[in-house]
């Protein structure tokens, strides 16, 4: 088994927390998971749009006045062949577990932006939506490979009214093209969703996760 294929069924790279989540865009359009391979073109796994959502769970002060909530993400699309080509130098190097975008010169940006909340009292409010990402029209044929990723990368901080204390995190989540969250164990269906959700533990420990159940709880809950 490859290198990238080895990582999308999460038995590799280990600072990424949980694996993708995502809801097919189209129910019909599914992929024997056995015609698969590495770096074999499959464009009907790649979804047209892309839609990011951004949750922030739970934290202890979330009545507070005083707390508030800042995201900055740049989602990008790398292929299979750059992705295992050099994260196979950067484990070498034992720079693996700090991915960066520059290490990637060959990457399309698919989004990119800022978010900036105050008022967080419930979990409609300390959740945000992007619809509408433009993603198969940016990848050219000869990239829509099954093992492709989806790189999310994302600075966030949190100053907790009822800690009183800020509270940071910088990261990045990877995800195939298609979902990993369904529970259809014969075929792939392509990923529309992305999530980045987080929750601040009541000593203010920062967890996430980017899993579609996450972004739907106010209580975190282990994978």
């Amino acid at each position: 088994m490859g290198l990238s294929k080895a990582f999308y069924f999460l038995s590799v790279i280990v600072f990424v927390a949980a694996a993708g989540s995502g809801q097919a865009q189209n129910p019909q359009a599914k992929v024997d998971r056995r015609t698969i391979a590495p770096n074999r073109v499959t464009p009907q796994l790649y979804s047209e749009n892309l839609s990011l959502k951004i949750t922030l769970m739970n934290l202890p002060g979330a009545k507070n006045s005083a707390t508030y909530w800042q995201v900055e993400y740049k989602i990008y699309f790398v292929g299979e062949a750059e992705f295992e080509r050099t994260y196979r130098q950067l484990k070498q190097e034992g720079k693996n577990r700090e991915l960066r975008p520059e290490y990637f010169p060959n990457k399309t940006l698919l989004a990119e932006g800022k978010l900036n909340k105050r008022d967080l009292s419930t979990l409609q409010a300390r959740t945000m939506i992007r619809d509408g990402i433009e993603f198969k029209h940016k990848i050219s044929t000869e990239q829509q490979t099954a093992f492709s990723s989806i790189l999310s990368f994302y600075s966030v901080k949190v100053y907790d009214g009822d800690l009183k204390r800020d509270i940071y995190q910088s990261n990045v989540f990877i995800v195939p093209p298609f979902d990993t969250d369904a529970n259809d164990k014969t075929s792939f269906q392509p990923r529309s969703h992305v999530y980045l959700n987080f929750y601040v533990s009541p000593d203010g420990a920062l967890y996430r996760s980017n899993r579609k159940s996450a972004s739907e709880t106010t209580e975190w809950k282990p994978n």
